[in-house]
């Protein structure tokens, strides 16, 4: 469909390549003098975490200071004073933070989730330990201990699901705060020279007041478009030991679950036990090298014990993207990563077994995937909507395989096949992309996919969206970005071909062609005050404000119109970490062969007016298609939120969103969804959560089409949703844990008079990490 176009692209890469790569060296090579180098020393000796930093080993350990804020001052002298200790002895990394505050009755040391310590006050350190400036490493913890780790990619930010086994504790002080970390080498991946190494490193302090302060050991140059690229460099690990590097993880779930059915009037039946159910899984992680890491699991336990936030999708016509949070899938995941989403296991619904190999050897990243799921489960896309098919007695094989190769200066080329077959379908993808940097503000993004997919006669005849049997296509993705300090620019162009599946992705549109070119304007405000002076000068009540938009343009494949829309917003950042955005744009449409002309504003406010409290409000108004009737409408939807560490103890999260849909007839319907959750925390390691997720929606039947085609009751006039679940949870680390938990659901519909329960159970899960 478009052979010479990628011809012709890759020839423009690769030349690019081959001119400009001396003088990117000789930039990244000048940069990277200008790192300081410090030396890590290895010492031979025990400590106790405990919070202090009372042994002796921490007068000769490295010292590095924060001696920069880099937001949202810029590179200014910070508030506060900090100071950091390291050493290594072979098998563990020890990092001490001294977090002073003249204040420290201000210190925000709430309990709180692990992984989710953003509210508090925190200290960290990031590691880039293959030194290619793309992928570093995180270690946060706040001050009281508690912990959260990610992993961080420049091209695609970070990633929180990602956990490790290691240590913190920490303790308030007269003068501050101090928190001690171990972070055992096994957590980490590094390269297996026996040599010694240059990691890049950051360390960082981050300070919730009037303004959310980040505070850094080396300054930020904002016209670098990258972050990783710009650590220093920790210089030592050469009496690194060698491990056995083996977890192993065993598991039991017990579960039970009842459910009954109603009838056409809405009286309910008797209550009949679906699964009563107990199992015993092993997960196993071994680190064959501390480059390469194998996971495989036996009779897995794939439960997912946090419930998924409920999600408004009235009058939408494509699948809502759900985020991965099973233990098996997410260690690793960051290497099959690419700027396609054809990586989704999300789908993998019920799997048998699993086996995964990630590592990097030198230039060379890999990962494979094989996983045997009882279930048959994927997208059905179009360029108009997309629905998920699962086939729950159809059981599937499905294999993933990536590769990588980093050609330096964060330049790397690489290729993606992934394999999903059942009996009789099958579906595989096969795809090249890479990344070419043109100098350090200026970047080239590109993926070419083709798929070949076999499906049943079934699926043909009870799938619209399945036109044949045999389909295969091509799609590319193109890139340009543009970032300094005071300017983003992105021109982008994605063209999908019509019969292109990516079944074990998450690519729910398909038969188009879309082109984007969008810019924005940043300003910060310029103080007067030197940057020596700067703690004692009245800063502006704004930090940040940005102006921009962006043009789309859509077509299918045979060229027919299908989208055109412009629009623009003007975002401004303040004290109380306050933001407001305004918006506002216009489209042009098709749906079902008519071109409708849709417009739209909005405007978001939020803020933390004090400690631990913060609200968030969003209001949009459009004219918008009304996609089951085919005609235009007038939408308005209010969406506030609010969270409150109410103490120490007491966390409170609600998420409430009601839209109203008019046509000129009247109301066609007007909906809501709400998320509650209220967290009890009695410690570091336990807690009580309770999660209540009610829809509401209410429509008007006789303005839809459906009423005078005697199908009524495909839009009844009434429903309501109720889902709640009450967990208990007790961590050791993200792999030694114990659940126990009641979940239930109900309903309501305009035959019922008050909401009745539908399914109920109760859940147990035990795991213990076992480290040889």
């Amino acid at each position: 469909m478009f052979k010479p176009f990628i011809a012709l692209f890759f020839s423009i890469i690769f030349g690019l390549s081959t001119s400009q790569i001396a003088n990117a060296k000789q930039s990244l090579k000048t940069n990277a003098n200008n790192k300081i180098q410090y030396q890590l020393p290895h010492i031979q000796t025990q400590i106790l975490l405990d919070g202090k930093i009372d042994e002796d080993v921490w007068k000769n350990a490295l010292k590095i200071d924060l001696n920069y804020e880099t937001s949202p001052g810029e590179n200014i002298k910070p508030s506060v004073i900090t100071h950091v200790y390291l050493f290594e002895d072979g098998e563990t990394l020890y990092v001490a933070f001294d977090a002073r505050d003249d204040n420290p009755e201000f210190i925000r040391d709430f309990l709180l989730d692990r992984d989710n310590i953003w509210r508090s006050d925190f200290v960290g350190l990031k590691f880039d330990t293959f030194g290619e400036s793309k992928k570093a490493f995180q270690f946060f913890s706040n001050a009281r201990g508690i912990q959260a780790d990610a992993v961080q990619e420049d091209f695609r930010g970070d990633d929180s699901t990602w956990d490790a086994i290691w240590y913190s504790k920490a303790k308030i002080n007269s003068n501050g705060y101090v928190v001690e970390m171990a972070i055992p080498f096994r957590a980490l991946r590094f390269p297996a020279t026996g040599k010694k190494q240059a990691w890049g490193i950051e360390v960082l302090r981050f300070l919730p007041r009037k303004t959310f302060q980040r505070i850094a050991n080396s300054p930020v140059d904002r016209n670098i478009a990258c972050n990783i690229c710009q650590f220093d460099q920790l210089i030592g690990f050469e009496k690194i030991k060698r491990s056995k590097n083996l977890t192993l993880i065993p598991t039991l779930t017990f579960g039970n679950s009842e459910s009954r059915t109603f009838d056409d009037q809405g009286i309910p039946g008797p209550w009949v036990s679906n699964n009563q159910d107990s199992s015993l899984g092993l997960d196993l992680r071994w680190g064959i090298t501390p480059e390469t890491y194998l996971n495989a699991t036996i009779n897995p336990d794939f439960s997912q014990v946090e419930a998924d936030s409920a999600q408004l999708e009235v009058n939408s016509t494509f699948s809502i993207f759900v985020d991965e949070k099973r233990p098996f899938f997410l260690d690793g995941a960051d290497y099959f990563n690419s700027p396609n989403r054809l990586v989704h296991t999300r789908d993998l619904v019920s799997p048998n077994y699993g086996l995964k190999i990630t590592g990097q050897t030198d230039n060379h990243s890999y990962g494979v995937i094989s996983v045997q799921d009882d279930v048959t489960s994927f997208l059905l896309p179009s360029n108009q909507g997309s629905s998920l098919l699962t086939m729950e007695n159809l059981q599937s094989e499905n294999q993933i395989l990536r590769y990588s190769y980093d050609l330096g200066n964060r330049n790397n080329i690489g290729a993606l096949i992934t394999n999903k077959t059942a009996n009789g379908y099958s579906n595989s993808v096969s795809s090249v992309d890479g990344k070419y940097w043109l100098d350090q503000a200026q970047s080239l993004t590109y993926q070419v996919m083709t798929s070949e997919s076999q499906y049943t006669q079934a699926m043909v005849e009870n799938n619209d969206e399945i036109e044949s049997q045999k389909l295969s296509d091509d799609a590319f993705t193109v890139s340009y970005d543009y970032q300094t300090r005071n300017w983003r620019g992105k021109i982008k162009h994605v063209d999908v071909g019509r019969d292109f599946r990516a079944d074990l992705g998450f690519v729910r549109k398909v038969n188009f062609t879309k082109t984007v070119i969008g810019a924005r304007r940043i300003w910060f405000p310029q103080s007067s005050a030197s940057k020596s002076s700067i703690q004692n000068a009245t800063k502006p009540w704004w930090n940040r404000a940005s102006f921009g938009g962006n043009w789309d343009f859509t077509k299918n494949s045979d060229g027919k119109f299908l989208e055109k829309e412009i629009e623009a917003n003007a975002r401004v950042q303040g004290i109380y970490q306050s933001v407001i955005n305004v918006g506002f744009g216009q489209r042009e449409r098709e749906w079902d062969n008519i071109i409708f002309d849709e417009d739209f504003y909005f405007i978001f406010a939020g803020m933390e007016p004090y400690s631990g409290f913060k609200l968030n409000v969003r209001y949009e108004s459009s004219n918008t298609i009304d996609f089951v009737n085919t005609q235009l409408g007038q939408s308005k939807r209010i969406t506030p939120g609010v969270e409150w560490q109410v103490n120490q103890h007491i966390f409170m999260r609600l998420n409430y969103s009601k839209q109203w849909f008019d046509v000129d007839s009247g109301e066609l319907f007007n909906a809501s969804v709400a998320n509650l959750r209220v967290s009890y925390l009695f410690d570091e390691r336990s807690s009580l959560r309770f999660t209540l997720q009610k829809l509401d929606i209410k429509k008007n039947p006789m303005l839809y089409n459906s009423f005078f085609d005697n199908t009524l009751d495909n839009e009844l006039p009434k429903l309501i949703e109720l889902a709640t679940q009450l967990l208990y949870s007790y961590k050791v680390n993200p792999q030694t844990l114990f659940f126990a938990g009641y979940s239930d659901n109900g309903f309501q519909n305009n035959k019922m008079e008050h909401i009745e329960k539908e399914e109920r159970s109760v859940f147990l899960k035990f795991s213990y990490a076992w480290q040889i």
